[in-house]
């Protein structure tokens, strides 16, 4: 009995020596780590604050411990923040997410953020930790790489622009008229800054179509229609699928530019809200452009016959509401 009650302790010991080896193991590893590892309570208040916190957020432990985490939160995330923290407190698991935070002087760090919860064996809710990576660097090569790419595809649509537009200016000018109609519409400034810098590449899908085709003077068969019409799918493929949002958003205009609100457009006969907003924009003021300027195959018309037209089929061809906007924004675009 009493061997059996030595082995027992025995093993405890055993026991509550590797607990706290692993112990310090994790708070070597906490003190060591460059990324900041923030310990919350379930009231929302930073409880403790590891030495690589410090490091890349400015305050230190003395500072921070006792504050609510939310100083952390850009204003532009605080609501996405809020969501994930009340996530964790209805029971939810870990989470891993990308988010803006702020540091002590006001610098704005992009960063990798996983969120877990702490919990006793009973499963009450103790706390909430938070592991905190800077990637800074790493977005903003990722942004310097698609911005070059951007930039190359905005030298091919301007390729695929100087075949048919003598003066090279047409792709700037929807995306220009795209925008104060965004803005009309009340889309937010960062999205229509988006839709600016997208609508430019709507026509790169014309690097596809041949010469013969693309500036015949007369009508075109129906052969060559369809493979006109191609140019949407074409222009899809080479911008290909992305995570950045302009070039995300330039695949969307390019494909569904030319689809109608009524439903007989081309390529995937996509009707009413079905239409990405992006793409019913510029495809007001696609239209508008080509009435109003000249090209190898047909002459420019006056303003007053482009709004007219484009009054006549609001609400078949276009969103009426995007038309009314246009209507709002025109004058602006010709200033």
């Amino acid at each position: 009995m009493q061997a059996r009650t030595g082995a027992g302790f025995a093993r405890i010991g055993s026991l509550q020596a590797l607990e706290l080896s692993t112990a310090l193991q994790l708070a070597a590893l906490v003190k060591s780590s460059d990324d900041a590892v923030i310990v919350i309570s379930p009231e929302g208040q930073i409880t403790s604050w590891s030495p690589g916190a410090e490091r890349l957020f400015g305050y230190s432990q003395r500072e921070a411990v006792g504050q609510r985490v939310s100083v952390l939160s850009a204003p532009a995330g605080r609501e996405e923040a809020s969501a994930l923290f009340a996530r964790m407190l209805s029971g939810g698991r870990a989470e891993r997410t990308h988010s803006d935070l702020l540091r002590k002087d006001g610098e704005l760090l992009s960063v990798s953020l996983v969120m877990s919860p702490i919990n006793a064996p009973s499963g009450e809710l103790l706390g909430i930790a938070e592991i905190v990576r800077d990637i800074s660097a790493q977005t903003l090569a990722e942004e310097e790489l698609q911005a070059a790419r951007l930039e190359d595809l905005a030298h091919l649509a301007l390729a695929a622009e100087c075949r048919d537009d003598g003066t090279h200016q047409h792709t700037e000018r929807v995306a220009t008229l795209a925008e104060l109609i965004a803005r009309e519409l009340g889309m937010s400034a960062q999205l229509s800054e988006t839709l600016r810098l997208a609508a430019p590449l709507h026509d790169i899908g014309k690097l596809g179509i041949p010469d013969q085709i693309l500036l015949k003077a007369g009508g075109l068969s129906d052969d060559e229609q369809a493979e006109m019409k191609t140019h949407t799918t074409i222009g899809a493929r080479i911008l290909g699928a992305s995570e950045y949002p302009v070039l995300g958003m330039a695949r969307e205009i390019a494909l569904t530019h030319h689809e109608r609100w009524d439903g007989d457009g081309y390529p995937a006969g996509l009707r009413a809200s079905a239409i990405p907003i992006a793409g019913r924009i510029v495809a007001v003021a696609d239209v508008f452009d080509a009435i109003t300027h000249a090209r190898p195959y047909k002459e420019a018309l006056p303003v007053e016959h482009a709004i007219a037209e484009i009054t006549r089929v609001s609400g078949t061809q276009f969103d009426a509401q995007v038309v009314e906007a246009f209507m709002v924004r025109v004058g602006d675009a010709r200033g």
